[in-house]
């Protein structure tokens, strides 16, 4: 098993144009730093809109976090439906929840509409318990699927999940439609060529080194822009102080040889894929790609907040030991590549998109968890640069503000080290944290 990605491999399969990078001083109406989904998001809300548009990226499009995921589109995240309910009261956790859907549903339509090849697979979302604490998971997400008025889900008992998981040990599940499954770095790379026939200028290899005023210096050349968007990941505080705000989750990822008819006809015993995670803590998740080689990802308590990425391939071999107890038929199936991914994230696991106050020309948009939400956050940014966005401003700015309630200030990275903050945050945020009595309130100069 190497250490590759083994969706830059598939790159080989079909070319993109390489953009280079920037070397002159240029202007334009809107600067987007960051081709991820936000990044990409925020640009494709800008086409035919007249306006001339310029998209920086240190890697390539797609390269960096995005570009390392399993391409789950589907709402959850690191967050589950009841944890939310629990958190912010069921009408506040509908609202939220549309976020990620709404997500999905552009990024679906966008992929058909414009002929992008990413694999594009409908692929249910089944949630997995184990032990007690899993089963009764499920069932909190079942009720509180229920109360936010959904109908599309299905519970399974250990006994009934046989009949579309050919999985041992897990105790219950629930499955439910609408997600997705996709090459996320093919998805960017072909976004990129599209923006790039309407006439938008991207640039690949280009580093924002500072951003002064209206104007983003790179080694060798500038942008000035009346309106600036940042979707990026690992911000130098150089650039914005809100760099604090964020810190990296690891995860791992791990690719197999194409499976046999046999061995899918004993994994999805009813005839239907699905995009899989399990109840624990550092969950595992698995799918399918279209050539029916099996994604796997997961991590380790130990290495999830490590200051610095972690390449040893010893925590995806134990999560790939776990998953094989799980399905012992595949034994025998080997695992081909592997990778480390940095994810940004929040201290409570929601969007941070921030419009200082003193820099109205500015957005912000960080700690983004899961290709859905980075995909509504980027049209979020981009319609309200367009004025279109002023009701989803009311509903869902509040949820994004680094106003919010959060359980650490964030000072104290300053005393106990920014792993040991973001780690008890995320923590207490998923199974702890309570806010339905201080919902933040937009404010009117911020948007």
């Amino acid at each position: 098993m190497i250490n590759q990605n083994w969706w830059f491999t598939t790159l080989l399969v079909k070319p993109h144009q390489y953009c280079p990078p920037l070397n002159k001083d240029i202007k334009c109406d809107v600067l987007i730093v960051g081709g991820g989904f936000s990044g990409i998001s925020a640009a494709a809300e800008f086409l035919g809109k007249g306006l001339s548009v310029v998209l920086i990226e240190k890697n390539i499009v797609g390269g960096s976090s995005a570009g390392r995921s399993a391409g789950f589109l589907t709402p959850d995240s690191e967050l589950e439906l009841h944890q939310l309910v629990r958190r912010y009261g069921i009408d506040a956790a509908r609202e939220i929840w549309e976020m990620p859907c709404r997500g999905i549903d552009r990024i679906v339509k966008a992929i058909r509409k414009n002929d992008i090849e990413c694999g594009l697979m409908e692929q249910d979302s089944l949630f997995l318990g184990v032990g007690q604490g899993g089963k009764a998971a499920v069932a909190s997400e079942l009720e509180c699927r229920e109360s936010v008025g959904f109908t599309d889900q299905q519970t399974y008992d250990e006994k009934e999940l046989k009949t579309i998981l050919g999985a041992e040990n897990y105790t219950a599940g629930i499955r439910y439609t609408g997600t997705y499954g996709i090459n996320p770095l093919h998805c960017l790379q072909g976004f990129k060529d599209l923006f790039i026939a309407h006439g938008m200028q991207v640039f690949e290899s280009t580093a924002m080194e500072r951003l002064e005023d209206h104007t983003a210096y790179t080694h060798g050349g500038s942008v000035t822009a009346g309106k600036i968007i940042i979707a990026v990941d690992k911000m130098s505080p150089s650039i914005s102080p809100l760099a604090h705000e964020i810190f990296h989750a690891q995860t791992f990822m791990s690719v197999t040889e194409p499976l046999s008819d046999k061995e899918l006809g004993f994994l999805f015993p009813g005839g239907k894929q699905m995009q899989c995670w399990d109840s624990k803590l550092v969950y595992s998740y698995f799918r399918l790609t279209g050539d029916n080689r099996l994604l796997l990802g997961g991590g380790s308590a130990i290495t999830t907040f490590l200051k610095d990425a972690y390449n040893n391939p010893g925590v995806i071999k134990r999560v790939i030991k776990d998953f094989k107890s799980h399905f012992p038929f595949l034994q025998d199936l080997s695992f081909i590549q592997f990778w480390p991914g940095l994810i940004d994230a929040s201290r409570d696991l929601l969007p941070v998109i921030v419009k200082p106050p003193t820099q109205p020309h500015l957005q912000f948009i960080l700690g983004i968890v899961g290709l859905p939400w980075a995909a509504f956050a980027g049209s979020f940014a981009a319609r309200s640069v367009l004025g279109e966005a002023d009701e989803d401003y009311k509903k869902y700015y509040p949820y994004f503000s680094n106003r919010r309630h959060f359980m650490l200030p964030i000072g104290l990275a300053n005393i106990i080290g920014k792993p040991a903050l973001f780690s008890m945050s995320n923590g207490w945020a998923k199974f702890y944290q309570v806010d339905t009595h201080r919902k933040p309130v937009a404010m009117s100069d911020e948007f």
